[in-house]
């Protein structure tokens, strides 16, 4: 039986990997479509934060546009997570 820590660890586990997905998937993954499409229970706040984490292990870059709205950041895969799920390019 597990734990529930171990039940929470698969949880954020599974999370990244989503997130990871939709980057990869989605053609602007801005912040707002990742929180739309695989955060829907962060608030924005706590999205960023969340994706600022994932910036910070050097997961995903992320891309301010002159034209964006500062919370809407577009977001993409790094080489370490392209290795992850061995994207090319």
């Amino acid at each position: 039986m597990k734990s529930k820590t171990e039940i929470n660890q698969i949880a954020v586990f599974e999370r990244v990997i989503a997130v990871l997905q939709a980057i990869q998937t989605t053609p602007v993954a801005s912040t707002s479509a990742l929180r739309e499409q695989v955060l829907p229970d962060l608030s924005l706040r706590s999205a960023q934060r969340y994706l600022k984490g994932l910036e910070h292990a050097g997961y995903v870059s992320r891309v301010l546009d002159a034209g964006w709205c500062r919370s809407d950041a577009r977001y993409f895969l790094t080489e370490k997570s392209k290795q992850l799920f061995g994207v090319k390019g």
